[in-house]
């Protein structure tokens, strides 16, 4: 009987040995897995507002069509698409959003009714960890003028 218990006393002491060894070997690979899905979950994020700014901006022209007479044209557009991604924690600058369409040569100012009217907003995103690269997100929302 004594000889059995001396024996589970050694073995359980290897045990520890093996569970820290283990436990060392496996933590950096851990920490570059969970890492990567917070980069991952950032990118996604940077991605949804990047495409929230593009619908606000849309929205924006749709409701305003003589915005396309401001000198620059579609002034208030950018910077109704611009405030939405500040309003998220995403920098964009008013060279970040373009806008297409609604540009014709009619002698009436503004968009006309039931022309379709494209804005686009491009981030560019960069991860902490898993890549030395900027990552370019672009969306883009199309809207008619009502």
């Amino acid at each position: 009987m004594y000889r059995a218990m001396s024996r589970q006393k050694v073995k359980s002491g290897k045990a520890t040995g093996q569970a820290i060894t283990e436990f060392a070997l496996t933590l950096p690979i851990m920490l570059i897995v969970a890492i990567g899905l917070f980069d991952i979950g950032r990118a996604y994020y940077s991605l949804i507002v990047v495409t929230n700014a593009s619908r606000e901006g849309a929205r924006y022209l749709s409701l305003h069509p003589d915005d396309s007479t401001n000198t620059p044209a579609f002034t208030d557009t950018k910077a109704a698409a611009v405030n939405e991604a500040q309003n998220s924690f995403i920098t964009l600058t008013s060279s970040d959003v373009t806008v297409s369409g609604c540009v014709d040569g009619d002698p009436i100012p503004g968009c006309d009714a039931e022309t379709p009217i494209r804005v686009t907003v491009t981030h560019r995103y960069r991860p902490v960890f898993w890549a030395p690269f900027d990552i370019t997100l672009t969306r883009s929302t199309q809207m008619m003028v009502p």
